[in-house]
């Protein structure tokens, strides 16, 4: 029986591999702001090699979260953690976060839960990510669209129709984003900090294995919990910082060195001319075994979802999936449902 019978139980679930770096920054801002009274936070370490675990049962023994479990696992892919982390958690509703993005929003928790529960349609809510050099990372994602997957936010590089690589894209800073400041319907969110409802995802069957060891898993989860009705939304109010840059300057010095290197050149050029030179030469691309594992999953998303995510034939797309979730943007009635939602939420949180 829980002691807070009014308000749903939050799981927050992190898991996490070799952060050593930023965990503690992360944990820190995470107790700071999460003042929520029925959460626990459920850690899955993916059998880290660097002092995470150290870090971790140093946070567990500390008693700063009312409650925290650890659970450790002999190294799997962040797929496997995710769904131990969603059996072992017992809340109501669901965040997903990751071990190098910190919480930045006093009282997140209560603003999430308060768009949750606004309207039953609501089926993930997801946040602002910035990266730590002040560029936004997303705020929300489109999928479902002529130019296809991309960070909301961002302008892509590659001409539509004729995209290779989802990286190939321009980001702004957070500063110089108008679709960042408002509350929005999106397709999907990433695992940096979204929150769902814990017995669709277990419907779901949790996190798909066939994403393993990463990318795209969030997205697909929040794609599937639209195909089972539900909608999708970004929330400006909730930030949070992806510290990319710190965790690289973690990594061994051989990695660190390089990518100094091709910064330094890089920064003698102006930013078009840069990526030009940069995308035409493939210098952009990441390291062959991770682009393998790109074009797997790139390949596995026409399979699964019928349509190419970087290139879609949206009459194809709107054949299988018109008049759903999934194609909300395209149906009228689906598209005033969810600006009805963000309508509803602003109007009761003014104040009277």
């Amino acid at each position: 029986m829980s002691d807070h019978p009014n308000i749903p139980r939050v799981s927050l679930l992190l898991p996490n591999r070799d952060n050593a770096p930023v965990l503690d920054l992360v944990l820190d801002r995470l107790a700071t702001n999460s003042r929520y009274e029925n959460l626990e936070l459920v850690v899955v370490d993916d059998g880290s090699t660097d002092a995470s675990v150290e870090i971790l049962r140093c946070w567990r023994d500390a008693g700063r979260f009312p409650e925290l479990r650890l659970i450790e696992r002999e190294h799997s892919g962040v797929i496997d953690a995710l769904n131990a982390g969603l059996a072992a958690a017992t809340g109501e509703l669901i965040v997903q976060l990751d071990g190098d993005a910190s919480v930045e929003t006093p009282g997140w928790v209560e603003k999430m839960v308060a768009f949750f529960e606004a309207d039953e349609r609501v089926g993930v809510v997801t946040a602002k990510i910035v990266f730590d050099w002040g560029e936004l990372h997303t705020c929300g994602v489109d999928v479902v669209g002529p130019t296809g997957f991309h960070d909301r936010g961002v302008a892509i590089t590659e001409p539509v129709g004729r995209r290779t690589y989802h990286q190939r894209i321009a980001r702004r800073r957070e500063d110089d984003c108008p679709a960042c400041d408002s509350i929005a319907e999106v397709d999907g969110g990433i695992g940096c900090c979204m929150m769902y409802r814990r017995d669709v995802a277990l419907e779901l069957g949790g996190y798909d294995p066939a994403w393993a060891p990463v990318w795209f898993d969030d997205l697909d989860l929040t794609m599937c919990i639209r195909r089972q009705g539900l909608k999708v939304f970004y929330l400006p109010d909730v930030r949070v910082i992806h510290h990319v840059g710190r965790r690289i300057a973690g990594e061994p010095a051989a990695g660190r060195a390089r990518m100094t290197a091709r910064k330094r050149i890089g920064a003698t050029l102006p930013p078009p001319l840069r990526r030009g030179i940069s995308q035409r030469l493939n210098m952009d691309l990441p390291p062959r075994d991770k682009w393998a594992r790109l074009q797997h999953h790139y390949a596995y998303w026409r399979e699964k979802w019928g349509f190419d995510m970087l290139n879609p034939d949206m009459d194809a797309v709107l054949e299988r999936w018109g008049g759903t979730e999934v194609c909300w943007r395209y149906d009228r009635t689906l598209r005033e449902a969810g600006e009805q939602i963000v309508a509803a939420y602003e109007t009761a949180r003014r104040p009277s």
